[in-house]
């Protein structure tokens, strides 16, 4: 037994030593194998096999350099960008977007519907999504079998990376997702990330500067959710709840009813409908985000006052992100800023609320785009599961 335990801590090992490789190709391409050898501290010989496995594998490919230097030509080596491609479905109450992604975790192709169900039950969901990620494989030419598997994003609080605890905005609690996708898209190789984890996972992979920083991320849109990375890594628990629901913390016991069924959360004074509900108390004919920025913009009192609420409960919100996590990074997105940045530039401006040893250690930024960010971020989790099996196959 001692003799197998070595043996499968050796293949770990390796395993280990080619992810980095590999991480560190991506992050420096075009790059030569005595690049590499320097960057990881590991000797030629092993980068030589190491990038013989990949290149066997089809993940990579060669080419010259192209730079006028003294003496040999080196070698590059690049990703095989389309080794690998991934799906990434965005389920929300709103609308519906699927994306294909390849092995650079580049977008090839994306479709969106708006949601036509008023209540959609996780089956038809998942009925449009695949509907919309067949009609990419046509327009894109992507054959089934490049496929490695798919992500799927939805708002609420997961159990672990299969089961659905909760989500007010579609009103689904105790789904295995996991396994309907798997069962709908005929994929084993499947992910379930709550859409702030995804967002701020994606946003990662597209700074890696990031990954190098503590940071943590607040979205506002048709709920308000929150996700916290360290170096670039998830804060959770394995198997556990999902820390992502800062919008359910209670700010006001007596107030506004929220969807969770509670009263005065904070996305009562955040969310979409809430602020469009709140907004009509002062005008009746109020029905969209649209009116109250029409108001905001044409300086209505009532208006004003109420975006300003709104940025201060955001500033509330960043505040104690930063005292239960303490990143160096906050960055703020999702669809209200997306859509309405300059209405809620509020949160940005001083003063701030920080809790007085974090004043000017803490930087804000935008986060843009939130949904596909998202999809980058639960695609790259599940490129990265189809990687792991295929090296470990290759050793």
């Amino acid at each position: 037994m001692g003799g197998q335990a070595l043996t499968q801590g050796q293949a770990d090992m390796k395993l280990s030593n080619l992810l980095t490789v590999f991480h560190l190709l991506v992050d420096r391409e075009p790059v030569s194998r005595a690049e590499l050898a320097k960057l990881s501290g590991m000797s030629p010989t092993s980068i030589t096999r190491f990038v013989g496995h990949m290149l066997a594998l089809g993940l990579l490919r060669e080419t010259p350099d192209r730079e006028k230097k003294v003496g040999r030509t080196a070698t590059l080596l690049r990703l095989e960008e389309s080794a690998l491609y991934s799906v990434g479905i965005s389920l929300d109450s709103t609308y519906i977007h699927v994306a294909l992604l390849n092995f650079r975790k580049k977008l090839v192709g994306e479709r969106a519907e708006k949601n036509p169900f008023a209540a959609p039950t996780l089956e038809q969901a998942l009925g449009v999504a695949h509907r919309l990620y067949t009609g990419l494989l046509q327009e894109t030419g992507v054959q089934p079998a490049q496929v490695c598997g798919v992500g799927v994003t939805m708002p609420g609080v997961m159990q672990g990376s299969e089961i659905l605890a909760f989500t007010p905005q579609l009103q689904w609690k105790g789904l295995n997702v996991r396994r309907a996708v798997q069962q709908r898209f005929g994929m084993e190789n499947v992910r379930v990330e709550n859409d702030c984890n995804a967002a701020l996972l994606g946003q990662c992979v597209l700074d890696p500067e990031l990954r190098k920083q503590d940071a943590a991320f607040l979205c506002i849109g048709s709920g308000v959710g929150s996700a916290v990375s360290y170096q670039g890594r998830l804060f959770s628990k394995p198997g556990g709840l999902s820390f992502s629901e800062i919008g359910h913390t209670v700010v006001q016991p007596d107030g506004m009813v929220c969807d969770c069924g509670n009263r005065g959360c904070l996305q009562t004074f955040l969310t979409v409908g809430a602020l469009v509900n709140r907004a009509r108390a002062y005008d009746p004919t109020v029905a969209s985000m649209e009116d109250i920025e029409r108001a905001w913009q044409q300086g209505v009192p009532w208006a004003r006052e109420l975006i300003g609420v709104a940025c201060t409960y955001a500033k509330m919100a960043v505040n104690t992100l930063s005292c239960m996590y303490t990143p160096q990074v906050i960055l703020i997105g999702g669809e209200s800023i997306d859509r309405f940045g300059e209405m809620f530039g509020g949160i940005f401006s001083e003063p701030q609320l920080f809790f007085e040893p974090f004043k000017g250690r803490v930087e804000l930024r935008r986060l843009n785009g939130m949904y596909r960010k998202g999809l980058v971020g639960v695609s790259q989790q599940v490129q990265e599961d189809s990687l792991r099996e295929k090296l470990r196959r290759a050793l």
